[in-house]
């Protein structure tokens, strides 16, 4: 029994000390000699990795020993280093999260938990990063879109716009890429070169260009003196634009002058080369030379002129075609100016001397027009002007007017007036008002002009006009008749085709003619019938011919005719029939009161109606014989007060 005990203590004591023996002849190094063995694979393409891992993608480790070991005795940790304890996992797939070395050590066979050490076995590895690549997207023109790498993460990288194959594609440089069906994105793919499988992905949506329309000049103006201003329809603000001239040595026929911002419809370029002829280009934003559209052309138009006797002459220059229009302005008015087609050149011979004039000229082409510079000429001339024709009457507010037309002189100049050969004004209106005293046909009121054009030159004398002056007035004390008396239109200086000849024209209170009565050449008149209802009857002589353009008029006489009353002495109110009442009778009793009073200073009888009577009772009273007193107050048609006293006896 003793010798069975020691024998098993000796076998116990020997175990425990080839045990310390191995863990001594194993150091906790990788034992790549000891048959131990591994691979890492691609856990999604089952691709083998000798060297390089990938953030992000999942990894796969077998063993590879040869040995049937059984699996949950098989551990693996990573770490920096070679690590020889706390082995616990025993999980084959593991995502690396972070770039750089690392060291993966596998644990066979070690003690239950894997706390102890086996055979330890290690592969290093490098760790690569997979950021997401940076890249910019530019959609510069329809159909296409540029794709710039900026990134520096990977040695190689692949562009997908849409669901378009993967194209191969280079850091820094700008690509342009046909937009494909399906969605408008644009991928990068980053990858390493030495390890494939490390890849990074982005993807960028982009909007497609609209497409492209012409740009449309509409209007080239000279605001000064070798600047150049272009109005244009809106541009569109997805591509850019230049402004180009016409030059034969420049590539394509154009040189550029200035970019011109998207926003603008209107440009100025000062010191604009002359006589060239402008355009816009619209242009892709990446690839200028690829894809550009060019607007409608339009050229300067160059106008000059001179000043000679009696025309202003203009000429002008234009690269362009297209129908022409040239402007005249004179103050605030503007007229065109007849053109023939095809000309380059106009004489203006419809001129005033002294007068200034600008002038400007456009050229019409298709959508566009081209505007000159304005040019200001003041006319010249040396031949005297024409004979003014003068023009003289009163008008309806006792004024004589005077109106001159001188032949081919619309304005400018200066005219003298003259009345009964002393100055009465001197200035350039064609229409001068002269207020004079009461009209006398005894002394004859005549005018005459004289005319000196802004440069100079005076015209033949006018001709002298006498105005008829009218006189009217009562034919006599105790007749309605009137009597007018008139002055003959005298013009000298003209040629009259026909004699004077009168009418009388018989006026209403607001001088509107009432009736109009023709008397040949006479200078007199009787209206025998004048109205019986106006107090007040006026007159006015319409006179024609005499060398005279228009009908001439003298000033408006009236005649007031004064308000009376007329009443018999006495009345007999018996009933015999024979002036038993006391009647109103007179002229003009239109706005009046009527009173009779008694001795005892009683009214006893008062009307304003001029169709009432009194039959002497005074309050339903027979009449009481004796002498009344009566008072007459009117007003005329003037406005005038008029009174009128007197006494009336009832005689029985």
């Amino acid at each position: 029994m003793m010798k069975t005990a020691l024998l098993l203590w000796i076998l116990l004591l020997a175990g425990l000390l080839g045990n310390t023996a191995a863990r001594a002849q194993a150091p906790c190094v990788s034992q790549t000699d000891a048959g131990a063995d591994f691979a890492a694979y691609d856990a999604i393409t089952g691709q083998l990795i000798t060297k390089f891992l990938c953030v992000g993608r999942p990894i796969r480790l077998r063993d590879r020993s040869g040995k049937n070991l059984d699996p949950a005795q098989i551990y693996y940790r990573t770490g920096s280093t070679v690590i020889c304890s706390g082995f616990t996992d025993t999980t084959t797939t593991f995502v690396p999260t972070t770039s750089g070395p690392l060291v993966i050590t596998q644990n066979t066979q070690g003690g239950a938990g894997g706390n102890t050490q086996g055979i330890i076995f290690a592969k290093p590895y490098e760790v690569l990063a997979t950021p997401v690549p940076t890249f910019e997207v530019s959609v510069c023109s329809p159909g296409l879109v540029q794709v710039t790498i900026t990134d520096a993460s990977y040695t190689d990288y692949l562009v997908q716009v849409g669901t378009a194959a993967l194209v191969k594609a280079e850091r820094g440089v700008a690509v342009s890429y046909p937009v494909s069906s399906g969605p408008n994105t644009v991928t990068v793919m980053g990858r390493n070169a030495q390890a494939g499988l490390c890849e990074g992905t982005g993807t960028k949506p982009f909007t497609p260009l609209p497409a492209p329309r012409p740009p449309v000049v509409r209007r080239l103006t000279r605001p000064a003196e070798g600047t150049v201003q272009l109005d244009f329809e809106a541009l569109q603000p997805e591509y850019r634009y230049q402004l180009q001239v016409a030059d034969a040595t420049a590539p394509g026929g154009y040189r550029t002058l200035s970019p011109v911002a998207a926003g603008t419809t209107s440009l100025t370029q000062p010191a604009g080369p002359l006589p060239g002829c402008y355009r816009l280009l619209l242009q892709d934003l990446c690839q200028p030379p690829v894809f550009s559209l060019p607007s409608n052309t339009v050229c300067p138009v160059q106008l000059s002129g001179a000043a000679t006797n009696g025309r202003n002459q203009l000429s002008w220059v234009s690269a362009g075609n297209g129908t022409y229009t040239l402007t005249r302005t004179e103050g605030s008015t503007s007229v065109v100016l007849p053109l023939p087609a095809g000309a380059t050149s106009y004489d203006d011979a419809a001129v005033s001397c002294g007068t200034t004039y600008r002038y400007q000229l456009s050229l019409s082409s298709g959508p566009a027009t081209s505007v000159s510079n304005e040019i200001s000429l003041t006319a010249l001339s040396t031949t005297p002007p024409a004979r003014p024709q003068l023009w003289a009457g009163f008008n309806l507010k006792g004024q004589v007017e005077l109106r001159v037309e001188v032949p081919g002189v619309a304005a400018g100049g200066q005219l003298s007036y003259q009345r009964n050969g002393a100055p009465l004004a001197a200035t350039a209106a064609r229409r001068l008002l002269d207020s004079l005293i009461t009209p006398d046909p005894t002394a004859p009121l005549c005018y005459t002009v004289e005319f000196q054009d802004a440069c100079g030159n005076r015209a033949p004398a006018g001709s002298r006009v006498c105005v008829v002056q009218l006189v009217a007035e009562p034919a006599g004390l105790n007749t309605p008749e009137i009597r007018l008396t008139w002055s003959e239109l005298a013009v000298t200086g003209a040629a009259p085709t026909v004699p004077a000849s009168y009418r009388v024209l018989k006026l209403a209170a607001d001088n509107s003619v009432v009736a109009s009565v023709p008397v040949g050449a006479a200078l007199t008149y009787l209206d025998r019938q004048p109205d019986p209802d106006r107090q007040t009857v006026r007159y006015r002589i319409e006179a024609t011919g005499a060398g005279l353009t228009a009908p001439s008029y003298s000033n408006v006489a009236e005649v007031a005719r004064p308000v009376k009353l007329v009443l018999p002495t006495a009345f007999t109110p018996n009933g015999d029939g024979l002036n038993d009442v006391l009647e109103l009778k007179g002229r003009f009793l239109d706005n009046f009161r009527f009173t009779i009073i008694d001795r005892n200073g009683q009214t006893v009888f008062q009307t304003t109606d001029r169709t009432r009577s009194w039959d002497g009772r005074i309050k339903g009273a027979a009449p009481v014989p004796g002498a009344y007193a009566w008072q007459f107050e009117a007003l005329d048609q003037q406005g005038r007060r008029v009174k009128q006293y007197g006494t009336v006896t009832i005689i029985r």
